[in-house]
């Protein structure tokens, strides 16, 4: 046989569907919050409760009349409800579905899949991360790698200009004229020719040439 349901009043539904509403935002993650089991709550005082309903749906009631119609709500297993953090002056009440239909969502194929999701973006991430770390390590490595190599060939591009500039000034060096100055190594002194002039020898650029004086 099925479960037995209970009946409620009609304030008591029309503050059902309000406070499932705001269970839907909070689920999305924009109120309310969502414990560690992934149940979504959220907190809604019976007056702010009282004004919602005077302002969307134009009803007129007590805040006492909204209290008993979210404990009517509470006692009739459509809604759980707890004081979560209590305070001396204000001990406001916290919704949420039902235990037994959080549990059916959980076994819908949608919800299945968008665990599943979660749980492979999870691991995406994680090792993204993990990836973007021994990238990070490479590129530093071959940062260091390519410093020592680029001042490596600097080093060597500076030394071929030295010895390149070496060569430079060795060919561009002339040799000093030596003129027609005395070798004073050296006799110049050969002797007469068959005039009886003395004939002497001189070096030019390093070759011999006769002077007959």
């Amino acid at each position: 046989m099925g479960q037995k349901q209970l009946s409620v009043t009609p304030l008591a539904s029309l503050c059902l569907g309000v406070v499932r509403g705001w269970i839907n935002v909070a689920s999305r993650g924009k109120g309310g919050t969502i414990d560690n089991k992934g149940t979504a709550w959220t907190r809604l005082p019976a007056d702010q409760l009282k004004d919602q309903l005077a302002r969307e749906f134009r009803v007129e009631v007590s805040t006492r009349s909204v209290h008993r119609a979210l404990q009517e709500l509470s006692d009739a297993k459509l809604l759980r409800r707890q004081q979560k953090w209590k305070h001396r002056y204000r001990r406001d009440y916290w919704y949420a579905i039902p235990k037994r239909e959080e549990d059916l969502r959980q076994n819908l194929p949608r919800s299945i899949h968008q665990n599943y999701m979660s749980q492979r973006q999870g691991q995406m991430n994680q090792t993204e991360k993990t990836n973007m770390s021994v990238q990070g390590l490479h590129t530093s490595n071959l940062i260091n790698h390519s410093y020592q190599e680029r001042k490596k060939n600097q080093k060597k591009r500076i030394e071929n200009l030295q010895e390149i500039a070496k060569n430079l000034i060795k060919t561009n060096q002339k040799p000093k004229p030596e003129g027609f100055g005395v070798n004073k190594t050296e006799n110049l002194q050969l002797g007469t020719d068959s005039s009886g002039r003395k004939v002497k020898e001189c070096w030019v650029h390093g070759k011999r040439h006769l002077i007959v004086d």
